[in-house]
């Protein structure tokens, strides 16, 4: 797969063109309507998939462009362990697989209303979350507390220590609806609540804490050891959040069961043939590869 070296902005995103896995403006994405009752029970070959997609060639999956290393743009192309994934599960599928930029915040609500067939966008399975979508859980994951080098300043990895401070997290997130509800715990335990301050991407919530905004950063696994990493002259890693072990899921219109069975069978072909376990290598998350391919963190449809 080659990817060209321009870019073309479109109106809802970046789009970036290549000859198997293509990006374009969400408001270009032309997706049928997965409520067509007639598409769920019919047969699609191999694959598994609904005839609406073999039929289009194609299925188109929402990710984003701003997290490293998942999904971000560099030197003009869009790289990450979810562009790699996409190319896999492409293969897998036998479909084009369109990749379209999308903010977080309408990932869940355009899935769920049939504007794109599936996410790949770092999203934890959370009960509030599978009365939207049903999930293809496909990642271990959780949360992580990160602060400046050598200012931990009481912050662990515990709730509790959390109280008192101001705490970076992404809009949206799991992080954030994670800490919401438990601002209590400070209280009941007689310290001052922590403050929680909202960011739109990871390069945000990174410099708010470097500028000394914030104090410390929660969030997921998935992306924030590798952003240490590359900065572990000013940032520290303190550990993982007790409590959160929600599972990372791909995202599917409830209405959708071939779907989300075509695509847990292309999760289990790229775990057993070993390409799951090369990708993450690749990225540096191989804390992410699970034992099996679980829906709906292990309940089913």
């Amino acid at each position: 797969m080659k990817f060209p070296k321009t870019i073309r902005r479109g109106v809802l995103g970046v789009a970036v063109a290549f000859s198997a896995v293509s990006l374009l403006a969400a408001c270009n994405a032309v997706v049928p309507n997965p409520a067509d009752a007639a598409d769920q029970n019919s047969s699609s070959g191999a694959t598994g998939l609904p005839d609406r997609i073999v039929d289009a060639g194609q299925i188109v999956i929402a990710t984003g462009e701003n997290t490293v290393p998942t999904h971000f743009l560099k030197d003009g192309e869009l790289v990450g362990f979810n562009i790699d994934i996409a190319e896999a599960l492409e293969k897998e599928l036998g479909v084009t697989v369109k990749l379209v930029v999308v903010p977080f915040d309408s990932l869940l609500g355009g899935i769920a209303a049939g504007r794109y067939d599936a996410g790949l966008y770092n999203v934890s399975d959370r009960a509030d979350r599978r009365e939207v979508v049903d999930f293809i859980d496909y990642a271990n994951s959780g949360s992580v507390v990160v602060t400046r080098k050598g200012e931990a300043n009481g912050i662990g990895t515990s709730v509790d220590s959390l109280c008192g401070h101001t705490i970076g997290v992404n809009g949206g997130g799991n992080e954030f609806s994670i800490l919401d509800n438990q601002k209590d715990a400070c209280a009941d335990s007689g310290t001052e609540p922590y403050v929680l301050e909202t960011f739109q991407d990871d390069g945000a919530t990174r410099q708010a804490l470097l500028s000394g905004r914030i104090e410390a950063i929660v969030d997921g696994m998935t992306a924030t050891p590798y952003m240490v990493s590359q900065h572990d002259d000013e940032m520290e890693l303190i550990g993982k959040l007790e409590g959160d072990s929600a599972p990372l899921g791909m995202p599917v219109a409830k209405d959708q069961p071939q779907l989300v069975n075509a695509l847990k069978a292309a999760w289990e072909g790229l775990l057993e043939s070993g390409a799951y376990s090369e990708i993450a290598e690749k990225w540096s998350e191989d804390a992410l590869v699970p034992d099996e391919i679980t829906i709906n963190d292990g309940k089913g449809l």
